[in-house]
């Protein structure tokens, strides 16, 4: 980037980080996450790094927070209030570790390695509140503002049970702290809005926020907001000599501390205080988004002090993003087993939820109109858990004028053939996806085959994309049957095997040929049938499905599934419409019988699951469907409790469902079981009825 890029740049980015402080911090109506915002704040700092000519005095990089609302009165702050710097990773921590204790030794003309204690405690994300006491009486109570401005919120504060209204001793004292509501108050006050049609807060900080700037205090009671408070600013008498005593002392005065912090020596020790927090934030009542590292003995901060706007003896250590802002550098379009077209972004590369991406999906055509994103938009993505990247919005105020638009296109990028939307469901809806129409279509076969010998389906080791991919060009193979026929000889020609991997993989392919039977359903790619009704069959096909025999072998599918109708099928509790069709149309195709004849002449046999829950068993009888994000446990731990205790797990809602399990952010199927009256459990419900059963 030259510098007439960067100016332009900087000039932007600055516009759009003051129009979400003042939408953040003045407004209370915040359009991107805190993620988000960072993010960009980070590729203000970085360019104004790396052209430090172009930085203005004007520069959001220098404000802490944003202009208090007129409103409310607007307090000078006695004491100045500073925000910490960030750090986002481990090697992060340390460069701030090493360089504070270069500072410290050459302020203090010591030579060889400083003993520097710190003190962590979690960060809590609310609101900032400063609390001015006079002989130990609330005087007035102020949010943090622009760091020297705040807004006076006295009456706001006194509503809340853990800001002391009087002190323990009759101290002067400004004591800082963070307001904050629990995730439960969050939903409920949420309830109420959307009862009363007004619009719902994003999230229990914003709540908090907008709670604390409520004009009638009368309201702010209503909502049982909470706080800790985490540092003295001023004292009559002397402060404390390090954190944590100062942390005893608060305790002492009557304010409510948060227990969890921790004395550390190391970075390392840092990093396993940051870890274990991270594991285990989800279970605490209140949000966080990182933890706070500060230097546990006074006398060295005040020896570090301050740059222009931050302390140098502490840093925030932020928790992995969930939402951050990238550039799109193109948009290519894959072509999925069932001949779904998907664009997908390839993405400027950035580090989201824990790891680093380049790729986030589009959906379908619909919504690239939707969201309007052209190639070398800025845009926020975000990833939750182990859910793929996806586009939440474009930056529009950040476009150039060199952005390219996407059109849909009119015939598959692959084969050539043609593409159009189909009709889905029994309404005879069309379907948003575009789908190519040729059966033979190159990448269509591709999925498919990379589907079968997934970990979930054949779990072929050592065949993997590239190796299907190869195979199929060279004619190898075209079906999963083929796949069966292969031998060593066959495999060594090919470029990339030598000898031994071509005898390791054949030996592998032989191996596979016995495979349970619900991973053989998932294999045969049908649509609409993943990993849970593939297993729900299994279970069932060996009682016998409705007046049909009970399946012994791969010879009993191919002899009785083609006779299995769409109501048969719907008798399976826990499979749906879609999957019913869907599974009578494939099992009742010639082509695909066939492929089951060759599978069975090529040696493959199914293997039986035990007989499924017995009466004895708490979930016998049962059927659960799983939904949204799950933070105590991962989606398959939740799926093996289930099973260990007879009950069933199906991937879709019917009326037949006993129990939604929905974590955070849920999708269609928490509204389906709304519908149905199906009971809704979160994690906490789901737990109880594990330990109770």
């Amino acid at each position: 980037m030259n510098i007439l890029e960067a100016k332009i740049r900087i000039a932007k980015l600055s516009r759009e980080i003051a129009e979400h402080q003042k939408r953040y911090h003045t407004l209370d109506q915040p359009t991107i996450s805190d993620q988000a915002y960072d993010s960009l704040m980070r590729e203000l700092e970085h360019l104004e790094r790396e052209f430090p000519k172009l930085r203005s005095q004007t520069s959001p990089s220098l404000r802490v927070g944003g202009e208090p609302i007129k409103a409310f009165h607007k307090v000078n702050h006695i004491v100045r209030q500073w925000s910490f710097d960030d750090v986002f990773d481990f090697s992060e921590l340390k460069e701030w570790d090493k360089k504070l204790k270069r500072l410290l030794q050459k302020k203090i003309d010591k030579e060889g390695s400083l003993d520097i204690e710190y003190v962590c405690e979690l960060k809590i994300d609310g609101l900032k509140i400063v609390l001015t006491y006079e002989k130990g009486v609330l005087r007035q109570g102020a949010t943090r503002g622009d760091g020297s401005i705040g807004e006076e919120v006295t009456e706001n504060l006194r509503t809340i049970w853990s800001v002391p209204l009087k002190l323990n001793q009759p101290a002067d004292a400004i004591a800082v702290g963070e307001a904050w509501l629990s995730e439960r108050e969050w939903k409920r006050i949420n309830a109420e809005r959307k009862a009363a049609g007004e619009p719902a807060f994003a999230n229990p900080r914003n709540a908090a926020a907008g709670s604390i700037r409520q004009l009638d205090s009368r309201i702010t009671a209503r909502r049982k907001l909470d706080s800790f408070v985490y540092g003295i600013d001023r004292l009559e008498s002397k402060i404390p000599a390090t954190q944590v005593e100062e942390l005893e002392l608060l305790k002492r005065l009557g304010f409510q501390v948060n227990e969890h912090y921790r004395v550390c020596k190391k970075a390392e020790e840092i990093e396993a205080y940051y870890q274990e927090w991270q594991k285990k934030r989800h279970n605490l009542p209140y949000g966080l988004d990182g933890i706070v590292v500060k230097v546990n003995e006074r006398r060295l901060r005040e020896i570090l002090g301050h740059t222009g706007k931050t302390p140098r003896f502490g840093v925030a250590y932020k928790f992995p993003a969930e939402q951050v802002t990238t550039v799109v550098e193109d948009i290519q379009t894959q072509i999925g087993r069932t001949g779904a077209l998907t664009p997908v972004a390839h993405l400027r590369p950035v580090s989201v939820g824990g790891s680093v991406v380049s790729r986030a999906t589009l959906h379908n055509f619909d919504e690239i109109a939707r969201l309007d994103v052209r190639v070398g938009d800025t845009v926020i993505i975000q990833k939750a858990g182990d859910i793929i990247p996806e586009i939440v919005s474009v930056l529009k105020n950040l476009r150039a004028g060199k952005e390219k638009k996407t059109q849909e296109p009119s015939v598959c990028p692959i084969c050539g053939g043609e593409v159009r939307r189909i009709i889905t469901g029994q309404k005879n809806d069309m379907s948003a996806a575009l789908y190519c129409l040729n059966p033979k279509c190159f990448a269509r076969e591709r999925e498919k085959l990379i589907h079968a010998v997934s970990k979930k389906g054949l779990d072929i080791s050592g065949l993997g994309e590239k190796a299907v991919e190869l195979m199929m060009n060279e004619g190898l193979i075209k079906d999963i049957a083929d796949i069966f026929a292969l031998k060593a000889g066959d495999l060594v020609l090919l470029e990339r095997f030598a000898e031994k991997s071509a005898s390791k993989l054949a030996v592998s392919i032989q191996n596979s040929k016995r495979i349970p039977l619900a991973k053989f359903i998932f294999a045969l790619g049908i649509r609409y049938v993943g990993e849970e009704t593939a297993d729900l069959i299994a279970k069932v096909a060996i009682r016998g499905i409705k007046s049909h025999k009970e399946i012994t072998g791969l010879k009993d599918i191919v002899k009785i599934f083609p006779k299995i109708n769409v109501a048969d099928w719907l008798a399976i509790k826990g499979i749906g419409q879609k999957s019913a069709e869907s599974l009578a149309e494939w099992f009742q195709d010639e082509k695909y019988q066939e492929l089951l004849r060759r599978l069975i002449d090529a040696g493959v046999a199914v293997i039986l699951p035990k007989e499924p829950g017995v009466s004895g068993q708490p979930f016998y009888g049962l059927t659960f469907v799983l939904t949204g994000e799950l933070n105590s446990f991962t989606r398959d731990e939740a799926k093996a409790m289930i099973k260990e205790k007879g009950g069933v797990v199906s991937s879709s809602v019917s009326k037949k469902t006993d129990y939604v399990v929905a974590g955070k952010n849920p999708g269609s199927k928490y509204d389906e079981a709304k519908k149905f009256g199906v009971k809704i459990l979160d994690e906490t419900g789901f737990a109880k009825i594990l330990n109770e059963k």
